[in-house]
């Protein structure tokens, strides 16, 4: 059996035509399967706990963008029960990126579907939550053991993030894009990754800095004024393609951490463009880490983002990896 869930609103509502596609594929070869189809905010995050909340493992297709991806990996109630994988639908496609999972849709699920055995299937099933057949798959594809960070809050909860999470001047580009009329209109002609960028450097002209200290694997590494942003980077990318930490990877059990301190306001606006590249790591003032766990606390509260979906404003964070905590077909 393979579950699937596929953010309607996702490609600017081109959802409805891929679940046609998905379904007719599915039915012509016999997989059982079984839709589950967000209509909210939140949905993801439901349907991700019904699935693993059971002693059974498995495996779930999510199609849509980082933001529903962070969506089902904070609803998971037991994340090993799952087996992911992922077809990239969303404007950043940060995690696609990172992981090198193509946007051709059917190239992607062509790999997936090839990969299973679906011997003994039975009748596929039906658009929505019910009436699939039971029988079980078996997936013969590699599997990768992927870890996650997690963003502890100062009122006691916790945000898991398979990207990035960031404080600053990153966190506050992830605040506008989401309040931002342009980015619909982007969408729909399919250059949706620009709003980063065009807020992106607007931000720079008048960017905000704050004095923090960060702590990495309990070591005070950086201290004093001027903090532009940090970003805890499980992913090489964020902001649609920025390269903020090239020597990330998602399976090492390990955070990257990428600083910019101390710049000099004249040449913000001329460092942070090179980041698409990851020519900013040769820049002073531009400081790469690694951790498996980290604090800051600042002496304001800032903006804050995990995958970019923004956060409350906060003046402590605590952040940490948990290593290879979920499968994931690649």
């Amino acid at each position: 059996m393979l579950y699937f869930i596929i953010n309607l609103k996702s490609r600017a509502g081109k959802g409805a035509g891929i679940i046609k596609r998905l379904e007719k594929t599915l039915t012509e070869r016999g997989i059982n399967y079984r839709i589950y189809l967000t209509r909210k905010a939140g949905d993801a995050a439901v349907f991700a706990s019904k699935l693993s909340g059971g002693p059974k493992k498995r495996t779930v297709i999510v199609l849509g963008g980082d933001g529903t991806l962070n969506e089902f990996l904070n609803g998971l109630k037991h994340p090993e029960n799952i087996c992911l994988g992922y077809i990239p639908l969303g404007s950043g496609n940060d995690f696609a990126r990172g992981m090198k999972i193509s946007k051709n849709i059917e190239k992607e699920m062509g790999r997936i579907l090839d990969a299973v055995d679906s011997a003994g299937a039975g009748a596929s099933g039906a658009t929505g939550v019910s009436g699939a057949s039971s029988a079980d798959g078996t997936l013969k594809v590699a599997h990768k053991k992927l870890d996650f960070g997690v963003l502890h809050c100062p009122d006691g909860t916790s945000k898991r993030f398979f990207v990035s999470c960031g404080v600053g001047y990153d966190a506050k580009v992830c605040v506008k894009v989401e309040q931002s009329r342009l980015k619909p209109l982007l969408n729909r002609i399919g250059l949706g990754k620009l709003i980063y960028l065009i807020l992106g450097l607007r931000y720079l002209i008048n960017a905000e800095t704050y004095h923090a200290t960060l702590t990495l694997d309990g070591e005070d590494v950086l201290s004093g004024d001027q903090f532009l942003f940090v970003s805890w980077q499980n992913q090489p990318y964020e902001g649609g393609g920025f390269y903020f930490s090239p020597k990330a990877v998602a399976n090492d059990g390990f955070l990257d951490v990428c600083v910019a301190k101390g710049i000099p306001k004249w040449k913000i606006p001329f460092i942070i463009p090179l980041a698409k590249f990851g020519f900013h790591t040769r820049c002073k003032g531009v400081y790469q880490f690694r951790c498996k766990e980290a604090v800051i606390f600042s002496d304001q509260k800032n903006y804050v983002h995990t995958d970019g979906e923004t956060r409350k404003n906060m003046q402590e964070l605590h952040i940490e990896v948990v290593p290879a905590a979920i499968e994931f077909l690649q």
